[in-house]
């Protein structure tokens, strides 16, 4: 793995907490640690998982899962910009990697919105500065997250976190 997708990867679990692992009623991805959720370790290892698992899981095989399933997924790993990439990963974890590339495209504009970063996804990252991208990224993202809350009330608990984990990135640019 490149190091610097290392630090990127290890900064995303200490946004999530690690190596904390907590039950939210209000988490619809349900008990989590270090950003992966029961679900997402199932489907890593191929089988039923036990709540005792998740909470047993090792920082190693939390960065593995995260590579695989948030770098190596869509397309992200073709982002040349570890600025942008970082964001797209961070927003891959929280909302996942369908989603995280469309709102990496919808910020590009003119381009399709398919969620597969391919070679029009590339070429339209060029026609903006990394500054201006990195901008819209967050803007879209973080108007997604309030529009989602609005049609799922009951998950308001999370919004403010959630922006601040978003225009976080504005701060980088």
């Amino acid at each position: 793995m490149d190091k610097s997708i290392d630090a990127v990867l290890e900064n995303i679990l200490t946004r999530e907490g690690w190596p904390e692992y907590t039950v939210h009623p209000n988490d619809k991805g349900g008990p989590t640690k270090g950003g992966i959720t029961l679900r997402t370790l199932e489907a890593w290892r191929h089988r039923r998982c036990t709540r005792a698992e998740l909470q047993r899981l090792t920082e190693g095989e939390a960065l593995e899962i995260l590579q695989r399933r948030y770098v190596e997924t869509n397309g992200i790993d073709k982002i040349k910009s570890l600025t942008i990439q970082a964001q797209v990963i961070d927003d891959a974890v929280l909302s996942g990697p369908l989603i995280a590339v469309k709102d990496l495209q919808s910020a590009i504009g003119h381009i399709a919105i398919d969620g597969i970063i391919g070679e029009k996804t590339l070429a339209g990252m060029n026609t903006k500065s990394e500054k201006t991208l990195t901008t819209e990224i967050a803007i879209t993202r973080t108007l997604r997250l309030i529009r989602h809350v609005r049609n799922n009330p009951d998950q308001i608990v999370f919004l403010v976190g959630w922006v601040q984990r978003s225009l976080s990135f504005l701060r980088q640019a």
